[in-house]
């Protein structure tokens, strides 16, 4: 006996490949990049148009506890994963995936080398102004800081909530609270983004058979 999903999302709206014609549904109401499953082109959406911006690259399949479209449920909680991105670091890679969360919340679940971070975009105050300052070991407030690199873009898949260029090199930094606690700091252009959450464990997590 099949379970009934908990949580099941509604297609916000459908669009058509510019270069295809392939119909693409749209599951997060401020999606913002989508990959045609057909032909691979990468699709910018800007209000009511649609733009093509070219090729994406074809991700190597690597074993993984989320698929695209396939709910899945951690802590009581249920998530869609719409999307997710791979960056490469020189001696490996990890997976960012986006999760659509309930009530049309954004959610990234960032994978590597069996480490698993459930995060959401969040406006806090830090205590510092500049990324270029921050160093490995070192204290801002409450936070310290356990790791600092950078990382490039290597392809991408589905569906995400902002624009993505491969190729460009992002920096990140890692800061722990104490505990399960993190914030993740992403870098680029002068730019900060800054996510908040927590170090799960994999074994939490629970696919959604409909």
């Amino acid at each position: 006996m099949k379970r009934e999903a908990i949580y099941k999302s509604h297609i916000e709206k459908t669009i058509n490949c510019p270069q295809c014609g392939y119909p693409l549904p749209i599951y997060f109401k401020w999606t913002k990049l989508v990959q045609c499953p057909a032909c691979k082109s990468s699709i910018f959406l800007e209000d009511e148009s649609v733009k093509l911006i070219g090729k994406s690259s074809t991700l190597s399949p690597e074993p993984s506890l989320l698929t695209i479209g396939e709910p899945i449920i951690i802590e009581n909680k249920s998530f869609l994963p719409l999307g997710k991105i791979r960056y490469s670091y020189g001696r490996g890679f990890w997976e960012e995936w986006f999760l659509k969360g309930e009530s049309n919340r954004e959610f990234w679940l960032s994978i590597d080398e069996g480490d698993f971070a459930l995060e959401r975009p969040l406006n806090i105050p830090l205590p510092f102004k500049d990324f270029r300052e921050l160093q490995v070991g070192r204290e801002y407030g409450k936070y310290i800081v356990t790791e600092k690199n950078s990382a490039e873009c290597v392809g991408f898949e589905g569906e995400l909530p902002r624009e993505i260029k491969i190729g460009e090199v992002y920096e990140y930094a890692h800061l722990s609270k104490g505990g399960a606690s993190l914030v993740t700091v992403e870098y680029q252009n002068g730019n900060m983004r800054i996510f908040v959450g927590e170090w799960i464990d994999p074994f939490k997590i629970k696919r959604v058979y409909s």
